[in-house]
């Protein structure tokens, strides 16, 4: 008698516990669809961020690129320009001497 009333509980306490698990998996269930909802998102979100970021950063390398490009051409330009003005000094001189405006 006694174990039949044992028996009893026991099997209670296993459907008990096996309809907590139920419900405890419906809700689980829920929340994992949520979260991997939000993941989705989230992953999608920084894909466009980071598609966002790689293009300022190709811009960006094409701008320094540029700006070195001028500054190389802006020395090279600035090195012509005292060529020029030492060799037009160097004219001027000479022009001097040959008119005899200047002497040796």
């Amino acid at each position: 008698m006694i174990w039949i009333n044992l028996g009893i509980i026991v099997v209670a306490i296993l459907g008990l516990v096996a309809y907590g698990f139920v419900l405890y998996k419906k809700k689980i269930s829920q929340d994992l669809r949520l979260v991997k909802q939000l993941l989705e998102r989230f992953t999608i979100r920084q894909q466009t961020l980071q598609a966002g970021v790689d293009h300022t950063t190709n811009r960006i390398d094409q701008i320094k690129g540029n700006v070195d490009h001028l500054v190389s051409e802006g020395k090279r330009v600035e090195q012509g320009a005292r060529q020029l003005m030492v060799e037009g000094q160097r004219l001027s001189t000479e022009v001097q001497h040959t008119a005899g405006l200047k002497q040796f």
